[in-house]
């Protein structure tokens, strides 16, 4: 099972979801996916795909990663919320990921079991950077479509 695939400049591949998916689909373990213009990758902006099994399959919430991943976080300006907090926003501006402390605690569980299932691959989620981010989307369509215990997602 491939763990993890790493796809640098975000940017080039955030109108490109579909491409993107099928590249995850035949992705060997611990692939770096590069793009075609030769940029160079920029470590702050790489873009790690914890199960690309399952993004592979979700091409139009991967390109909305993809934009997230694209752009880099800049420092809070004045209205931003809980300015230098992990995970600020600017008002008005809804966010479509949670920390992995967020996610637990809208699932109702611990932090520590919430990266536990993180690492096991229960909660979907993707690395940006050294930042592990939970999309809502994803999280809401675990829930509707829960696995089996024959699963391996």
């Amino acid at each position: 099972m491939i763990s993890e695939v790493t796809v640098q400049n975000p940017a080039y591949w955030s109108d490109k979801g579909l491409q993107l998916a099928q590249l995850l689909r035949s992705a060997r373990p611990e692939q770096v996916i590069g793009d075609p213009t030769g940029t160079p990758a920029d470590p702050d902006t790489l873009l790690a795909v914890a199960h690309p099994e399952y993004w592979s399959t979700q091409p139009g919430e991967l390109e909305e990663v993809l934009r997230l991943a694209a752009h880099k976080e800049s420092a809070p300006q004045a209205g931003d919320v809980a300015a230098g907090g992990v995970g600020a926003a600017a008002r008005g501006q809804e966010r479509l990921t949670l920390t992995v402390e967020e996610a637990a605690a809208a699932l109702g569980i611990s932090r520590s079991f919430a990266y536990e299932a993180v690492y096991r691959k229960e909660i979907p989620h993707v690395k940006i950077g050294r930042r592990i981010l939970v999309p809502k989307a994803a999280l809401q369509r675990m829930l509707e479509d829960p696995p089996t215990p024959d699963d391996n997602r």
